[in-house]
């Protein structure tokens, strides 16, 4: 392989399949639990971690029962820089995430590279409040000495059941040019990574002999199947429909 990004993004999935096996089978067998329990899987990210937050929302392939925590101030809406300053402001996640009516047997995925901003952080120690088991994505070793910008005093990694690490450095970067740090990697370590606990779950799942709410593709005969998991979850995700 000669193309410089792609060497960067494979050395940086085999360090996580290398790392990260043991904890993404725990994160696992806790989606696989929540959706046994007819629960809610909740996905939450700010700035470009909110990518990753709604790679499994409403998708083909997908359990039904993913419930992405969208909001506009979180997600470069109707700037970057606002949502910079509202990612620091502690207290905004609570607020956000009381209108989602979150119940014990369901779960979340907080995704942050940092893992040092109050929005995660207030996410995590909200759905732990409310009974839920807590799914952290984050660049655990690379922030190990960096300080909160949390109140309490603690990173994302410290309110998790789970530690997903995406192996990523602070820069969030894969490669350098001119001594400078270059070609984002963060946002496809957070997607190998939810994508591939959701799948371990489903495979868990399917190995016990239940049946998986999946969304099927919409433009592949998928419509009547989506239209009837939809109708089951409205009540219950509140930006599905």
């Amino acid at each position: 392989m000669e193309n410089k990004y792609f060497c960067s993004i494979v050395k940086l999935l085999e360090t996580i399949e290398n790392t990260q096996t043991k904890n993404m089978a725990k994160a696992a067998k806790i989606i696989a639990d929540t959706i046994k329990k007819d629960g809610i899987i909740y996905t939450f990210g700010a700035g470009h971690s909110h990518s990753v937050a709604v790679e499994n929302f409403h998708r083909s392939g997908c359990p039904a029962c993913i419930s992405a925590v969208l909001n506009e101030t979180l997600a470069f809406m109707p700037c970057a820089h606002a949502a910079t300053d509202f990612e620091r402001l502690e207290g905004l996640s609570p607020i956000i995430l009381k209108r989602h009516n979150m119940q014990k047997g369901s779960c979340i995925i907080i995704i942050s590279n940092s893992g040092r901003n109050p929005a995660g952080i207030d996410a995590a120690l909200y759905a732990k409040q409310k009974g839920l088991k807590v799914i952290v994505i984050t660049a655990a070793k690379a922030h190990a000495q960096t300080k909160s910008r949390h109140s309490s005093g603690k990173m994302l990694r410290n309110c998790a059941d789970v530690v997903l690490d995406n192996c990523c450095t602070k820069q969030e970067t894969g490669l350098k040019l001119n001594g400078k740090d270059v070609a984002p990697v963060s946002t496809i370590a957070g997607a190998a990574l939810i994508n591939s606990v959701i799948y371990q779950a489903c495979e868990l799942l399917a190995k016990q002999g239940f049946k998986i709410p999946l969304y099927l593709s919409s433009n592949d005969g998928g419509d009547n199947n989506n239209a009837a998991l939809a109708e089951k979850y409205k009540s219950r995700i509140l930006h599905l429909v």
